[in-house]
């Protein structure tokens, strides 16, 4: 019994710390990757450096997309390299448990900081060929250590690793970012407001969009968005900054949740452009979503056909076949329909008036309209805007209120908005700026009256 209960420590604390610590970090990894059953796939994987373990890697990374089953996958690979290492370290007398806990250990750190699965499986690999080797070696007499301090080694050992995975800055990090990007895959929008709460995104603003979109699917966005540390227009929606990672990913959602499928996939093929293999499971399985959102019956078989070449998704490809072979096929758009679609640019405040000229606006593009001209100080427009769409909401949000009570416009307030505004306008004659700034950090007039940095230079 005493020789399986390094192992069961060591499966236990490498479960339990991946499912903890790490479960989307390797849910994104399903997400952003790629593995199929198909000649030119394995010809441009033996073409790059450790093409075996690259393989087994992207394989075993299918796995991940179910939560249980990453942690099941670490620990497992966690307790063979124990093994491996105990059966080389034994063919030269050091067989301990303790010292080959310390290199199971080492393996777990590795795992944890790898940007995909491959690293981990490379040592794996490394691992088993040397324990192959050292099978030609004579077995020497280990001499054991006192039992007490066989049985607390491996579970030190794994405390301390659990404890240093914990605290670790750059792991957090990289799961919570991970968590984010998966709650917007699912269109999870708690589960983006969990992770992107206004503390975290002052420490990373790249957060704030996604957190934007969420509260525009919610319906909150024009009674939450100056909660956040919201700066510029840039931090709504990521309009300054070029066809990154990020931005294409966030602009590909947005899209899709403006009922804009046509720029949606415009994105995703983009955003495939970025990712190691020119595409992914994620990216593939938008496009079927989006495709078959316009009646595109024909790519939606398509890409389902490429996603049946992997491993694990069989009842989503059935589930979509079934959907479009129940429907008459959608022939090509006329020039004219086309013709009549937005044409998006790089300006969003363009795009959206373009949704809602086009009549295919929803809540959250007016909600986006209203709030992008809150952001440009563009009180006229906003003013302008704001009496067409005014009865879609049966209660008017508190930001758009607030901008009406500043420019001066009190007719129809919540008698709230207009105390408060009252109080606003006491304080500013008594209180210092950072005073105002603390007590009023929630409201949309701290924003509209901070003259922008570009102004002030």
């Amino acid at each position: 019994m005493k020789r399986f209960l390094a192992p069961l420590i060591l499966l236990a604390g490498a479960f339990l710390g991946t499912l903890l610590l790490q479960r989307y970090t390797f849910i994104w990894q399903e997400y952003d990757g790629l593995f199929l059953w198909t000649g030119d796939y394995f010809s441009a994987m033996f073409q790059r450096s450790f093409p075996i373990s690259g393989i087994i890697g992207d394989f075993l990374t299918q796995f991940f997309r179910f939560s249980i089953y990453a942690p099941l996958i670490v620990a497992a690979a966690v307790v063979l390299a124990f093994s491996l290492v105990k059966g080389i370290l034994s063919r030269i007398g050091l067989g301990w448990d303790g010292l080959s806990a310390l290199f199971a250990c080492a393996l777990w750190v590795v795992i944890a900081f790898a940007p995909t699965a491959r690293r981990g499986v490379a040592v794996v690999l490394i691992l088993a060929l040397v324990w192959a080797a050292s099978r030609l070696l004579p077995r020497r007499k280990t001499r054991q250590p006192k039992p007490w301090i066989e049985c607390s080694a491996p579970l030190l050992l794994t405390g301390g690793v659990f404890l240093f995975l914990s605290l670790n800055g750059e792991i957090d990090r990289r799961e919570q970012t991970a968590a984010l990007r998966v709650a917007v895959v699912q269109g999870d929008w708690d589960g983006v407001l969990s992770v992107a709460t206004p503390a975290r995104t002052a420490e990373s603003p790249e957060m704030m969009p996604l957190a934007f979109l969420a509260l525009g699917q919610k319906g909150q966005l024009g009674s939450r968005l100056f909660r956040y540390p919201v700066l510029s227009e840039a931090d709504f929606d990521m309009a300054g900054l070029k066809d990154t990672y990020i931005s294409l990913f966030f602009k590909a959602f947005l899209y899709s949740s403006l009922n804009c499928p046509h720029e949606a996939i415009h994105n995703h093929f983009q955003l495939a452009m970025l990712q190691e293999h020119g595409q992914s499971f994620m990216v593939l399985r938008q496009l079927m979503t989006e495709n078959y959102r316009i009646g595109n019956y024909a790519m939606v078989k398509k890409y389902g056909a490429i996603l049946s070449r992997s491993t694990l998704h069989g009842a989503y490809v059935r589930h979509f076949m079934d959907l479009t072979d129940n429907g008459a096929p959608r022939p090509s758009d006329s020039v004219e329909t086309r013709s009549q679609m937005p044409l998006i640019s790089h300006d969003p405040l363009y795009n959206l008036l373009q949704f809602e000229t086009l009549g295919i606006s929803s809540p959250a593009s007016v909600d986006r309209i209203l709030c992008t001209l809150l952001l440009k100080r563009d009180m006229e427009r906003f003013k302008a805007v704001l009496p067409s769409v005014r009865d879609r909401y049966s209660v008017l949000p508190v930001h758009y209120e607030e901008a009406l009570a500043l420019s001066g416009d009190l007719d129809g307030l919540s008698a709230a908005t207009r105390q408060r505004f009252a109080a606003f306008q006491s304080d500013m004659l008594r209180l210092t700026p950072s005073a105002m700034q603390k007590k009023y950090a929630e409201t949309c007039w701290i924003y509209l009256l901070t003259v922008p940095v570009q102004d002030q230079e």
